[in-house]
């Protein structure tokens, strides 16, 4: 103070000048100043000239404006304004008591008469704010009333008006002078006040940034103050930003966080410029203090407006946001245009800086960088780097460090920054514009250094004490993108996906891991595709011991639900996957868990799928069900449901005309119904199933029989009988007969629908017989007895080829005693109109005219369903099966003997179905040794006799089976023998035909000298 009032002594009236001389201002910056004591304005560049001479200065430019204060009293003057500087020591040094009032106005008059006083000025309006700012916060919370204040608060808001209203006219009359002086006061100001205040009860943390900007605003002192700070940056923001930015930053280093609530305030009043110039300010301050790594301790000292750069961005990106991610774009962009190498080698690592001190910014330059940086763009950033990479190595693998360190911490969008990553290290060579072979590269290992970072993170977590990684969190929701592109990529990018998904997976858990096994096993289709699934299992097996059963579980599950877009892709690749596991020299597969093994437990999810109408989903279904093998303990409801799906598969099989397809789904087949029919009541069910279907109406055209009738439509029929007779005649009466209510159809719907033949070639009908023989012989088969060849094996031949009759190659087939009984039951039960002549003993000859029409029925079974025949013959060389079936036999036997007794042909092969039918009907009561020899062999005469001559034969054998009829006991069977007198009627046949049956006598009558015949 007393400086100053030896400066207001000191102003010469005849040198008004020396006003501005730097003895009066060595301690005050040179601004733009109010002479107080001009004479005149004409001696105003007279000032200069002198102010050159006496105090030469490098620039002068800022002295744009001397403001002239007239007065007719010179000297009346001086004393006002040293009486003003006296009044205002006095009070400030507390010599004497002076009111608020006074001394407050003795200050604004010095600020405006004699500006040398600003900074004494300034310093007592900050006494007089904080004072006020006290009071207020007592007042405000009353637990703070310690604090004793007999302060008048109406004169306090007073004064703080009057000062305010000084500084914005200040402001406003010459901003480029004022503003900057201001600016940085209240900025200073508010920054003390802020940390002083900060632990007063009842204050809100300083974390809780609203709740802090709603208490200050609140507070009269510091909104004034706020106000003058946001006056001070609009006045300035035009001409001079950095000015004001460079303030902001200094304080907010200074008094942060307790300062926040002023940057937000500010900033949110000027968001593109104050966004724009802190960035410009921070990437000037970081290219001053150079380039060092996030890692270096000392980094907010060595750059400390990085830290105030990072939140002021950060108070703005709630509400402004995108006008951040323009800025930093823009920042981006014009370095990549800068002629400056310094610029351009600088700007993308403090990018990166800001990045690796605020998650926001990480956030924004993620979501947004990635965008910008197409292949063109990173070629370029090569080339600005190659020097800097080259000369500094170690300062490019910092970066690259931090690289690494800002990756591992994205919470948002980490799969497009991976994403990206992989195209600029595997790009697309079709494209016009891919990365060079060098930015490849470093994209290469950045990708192979993450991946350490997550392996190391996800291994040793519990160890280092890691709870979280932002990285595989955000992954964890983008994990189906993941799955979905490693499907689609191939080579190195498919293996670093598959790493980043077993990271993923063992960060996650189980249940994420078990939903990427299930959906590569659902949208695998290749190979190589499916190969990532044994990968991934190999890896993550690991840590999760009982990963496979789990995912295996899901796999089941998902199958049992119905629920599948692609059943056949997920079908097929289990079905290779165990079949990779079951190959030979496959030792791989012993290092993992079994799937094969897994998926039995859950076998029974597999059966619905046989019934599937897509008959490859089928055939593949029952590969795996033949792998897995059945269960030793399948239950009846599942075998009977099994079987019935199998047999719909089998009978589908027998409709397709392309034999070789068909013949690999029968294989398949076959090995099913094998594997189903090893135990005892399922084989029953099996064989069951199999000879009841092929009697039905619906099949039967497949093996040669007469097809069912076209079923008529489903329609209700809602048609009266009694109106339908009624509409022959409206007005005559007609006499009630069977002509008024008989029609060749069905009444309403019109005459009966012709049925519609379909039919088969001769050589498909031979081999889906062969397929039937074949499938009875191997479900009936003893599973205990020793294995035999297959009765009628199956070959790849074209339908056109005549091959030889599969009864002709097959062997005895080895049936268990309790499955021939039933099949010879169920022949008989099915076969036979009723129960009333079902026994085995075969009566008189005069008793076939009793059972007509049972015999015709029977007779017709075989004659409209042809392939009984052939099951007939599968099953005649068991006397068990045979005994059982001998009602049948019986039957067949009338009926032809019927035929033929009152046929008029002139020879037997005029009728050429009865000569079939009779032929197998000989055969299979000689394989069955019910007919000893010789008389097995008339089927061989049959073909050289008339139709009487037949009946005759026929009648020969009717009276031995009448005399030896079938037995359950083989060994008696195999003791038969033709006795002399049944021999009578085929001697007088040859006799009377000797002429054409002559070469046939020795093969009858030949083994009467070995005692054979007696």
């Amino acid at each position: 103070m007393a400086k100053l009032e030896s400066c207001v002594n000191q102003l010469p009236l005849s040198h008004p000048e020396a006003v501005l001389h730097d003895v009066y201002y060595k301690d005050v910056e040179l601004i733009d100043v109010y002479v107080c004591t001009v004479l005149d304005n004409k001696r105003m560049s007279d000032v200069l000239k002198q102010l050159c001479l006496e105090a030469p200065m490098p620039d002068y430019s800022h002295l744009k404006r001397v403001k002239s204060v007239r007065t007719n009293d010179k000297a009346t003057l001086l004393q006002d304004i040293l009486a003003e500087v006296r009044n205002f020591i006095a009070g400030a040094s507390h010599d004497r008591k002076v009111s608020h009032e006074s001394l407050t106005s003795s200050a604004l008059c010095l600020l405006q008469t004699l500006p040398v006083a600003r900074h004494a000025v300034l310093e007592h309006l900050a006494n007089v704010f904080d004072e006020a700012v006290n009071v207020h916060i007592i007042k405000a919370h009353p637990q703070a009333k310690n604090i004793q204040t007999d302060t008048d608060t109406e004169s306090l808001d007073k004064t703080i008006k009057d000062a305010c209203g000084v500084l914005f006219s200040f402001i406003k009359n010459n901003p480029s002078a004022w503003a900057p002086i201001i600016s940085t006061w209240t900025l200073e100001l508010l920054g003390h006040l802020s940390c002083k205040y900060a632990g007063r009860p009842g204050m809100p943390n300083p974390n809780s940034l609203n709740e802090l900007l709603q208490q200050w605003m609140t507070c009269f002192p510091t909104k004034s103050l706020i106000e003058v700070a946001t006056e001070c940056f609009a006045a300035m923001v035009t001409d001079a930003p950095d000015v004001c930015v460079d303030a902001l930053l200094e304080s907010s280093v200074k008094y942060s966080p307790h300062f926040d609530w002023v940057v937000a305030h500010i900033g949110s009043c000027f968001p593109h410029t104050i966004i724009t110039r802190v960035l410009m300010c921070g990437l000037k301050d970081y290219c001053h203090h150079g380039n060092r790594e996030s890692s270096d301790p000392s980094m907010e000292e060595k750059i400390p407006k990085m830290a105030s750069v990072v939140g002021i961005l950060g108070h703005l990106a709630s509400k402004h946001g995108q006008a951040i991610r323009n800025a930093l774009m823009k920042l981006f962009e014009e370095s990549m245009k800068s002629n400056s190498e310094v610029v351009k080698v600088t700007t993308l690592p403090f990018l990166l800086q800001l990045a690796s001190m605020s998650q926001t910014l990480l956030q924004v330059l993620t979501s947004d960088l990635i965008k910008f940086c197409t292949p063109k763009v990173l070629n370029k950033l090569h080339e600005q780097f190659l020097n800097f990479t080259i000369q500094k190595p170690e300062d490019f693998e910092s970066m690259m460090l931090l690289v690494i360190h800002l990756l591992m911490r994205i919470d948002n969008g980490a799969f497009e920054v991976i994403d990206f990553i992989l195209r600029v290290a595997t790009p697309d060579r079709t494209k016009d514009e891919v990365p060079r072979e060098e930015v490849q590269e470093v994209g290469g290992h950045i990708i192979n250094q993450l991946l350490f970072e997550l392996q190391r993170s996800v291994f040793h977590r519990h160890r280092d004490g890691i709870t979280e990684v932002p990285l595989l969190t955000s992954l964890i929701s983008q994990v189906n993108q993941m799955t979905e592109l490693l499907l689609q990529s191939t080579d190195k990018k498919r293996d670093w996906i598959l790493r980043f998904l077993s990271f993923v997976s063992l960060y996650s858990g189980d249940d994420l891991t078990t939903d990427v096994l299930l959906r590569i096993i659902s949208e695998a289709t290749s190979p190589e595709q499916l190969s990532s699934f044994l990968r991934l299992q190999s890896i993550v097996e690991v840590k999760l011991g009982d990963i496979l059963p789990r995912a295996v579980q899901k796999v089941t599950n998902k199958l049992r639900s119905h629920r599948i877009e692609k059943p056949l892709t997920i079908l097929k690749n289990i079905l290779m996957i165990m079949e990779w596991e079951n190959g030979e020299n496959n030792d791989k597969s012993k290092e993992r868990s079994s799937f094969t093994y897994c998926i039995k437990s859950g076998w029974e999810a597999f059966i619905p799928l046989l019934s599937h109408s897509d008959l490859e989903i089928v055939m593949t279904t029952g590969k795996i069900m033949n792998i897995l093998g059945m269960p030793s303990n399948i239950s009846s409801p599942c075998a009977i449901h099994v079987s019935s799906a199998l047999l719909s598969f089998f009978f589908s099989i027998l409709d397709i005309n392309d034999t070789k397809m068909s013949t690999s789904m029968f294989k398949v087949c076959r090995q099913c119904f094998k594997n189903l029919s090893k135990q005892n009541y399922a084989q029953f069910i099996v064989v069951r199933f199999l000879l009841e279907n092929v009697i039905d109406k619906d099949v039967r055209h497949l093996f040669g029989g007469k097809a069912g009738d076209t079923p008529i439509s489903d329609k209700k029929d809602n048609t009266s009988l009694f109106d339908e007779n009624r509409q022959h005649g409206m007005s005559l009466t007609l006499p009630r007969s069977h002509s008024s209510v008989f029609h060749a159809g069905v009444i309403g719907q019109g005459l009966r629908r012709t049925t519609r033949k379909i039919l088969l070639t001769h050589a498909h009908i031979k081999r889906n017989k062969e397929f039937l023989t074949d499938m009875l012989a191997t479900c009936s088969q003893n599973h205990n007895a020793a294995e035999v060849e297959p009765l009628s094996p199956i070959k790849d031949v074209s339908m056109e080829t005549e091959s030889e009759s599969p009864s002709n190659r097959m062997l005895r087939l080895q049936v268990s005693g309790d499955l021939c009984r039933m099949i010879g039951g169920l022949l008989t039960e099915m076969l036979t109109p009723d129960v009333l002549y079902n026994n085995r003993f075969w009566p008189e000859e005069e008793s076939i005219s009793m059972t007509v029409e049972r015999d015709l029925y029977v007779f017709k079974q075989f004659e409209e369903n042809p392939v009984l025949w052939d099951i007939l013959k599968l099953y005649a060389g068991n006397s068990l099966a045979m005994s059982r079936c001998s009602p049948i036999l019986k039957s067949l036997t009338a009926a032809l003997m019927r035929y033929f007794e009152t046929s008029r042909d002139k020879s037997t092969r005029d009728s050429p179905k009865q000569l079939e039918a009779v032929t197998h009907l000989i055969r299979c009561l000689s394989k069955s040794c019910l007919l000893p020899e010789p008389l097995k062999y008339v089927s061989e005469l049959f073909p050289l006799t008339t139709p009487f001559e037949t009946y005759l034969l026929l009648l020969s054998v009717w009276r031995y089976m009448k005399e030896n009829p079938p037995t359950e006991d083989p060994e008696e069977v195999q003791k038969r023998v033709c006795v002399g007198r049944h021999l009578e009627i085929i001697r007088a046949i040859l006799h009377s035909n000797i002429n054409t049956m002559g070469h046939f006598y020795p093969r009858f009558f030949g083994a009467l000298q070995c005692g054979t015949v007696q």
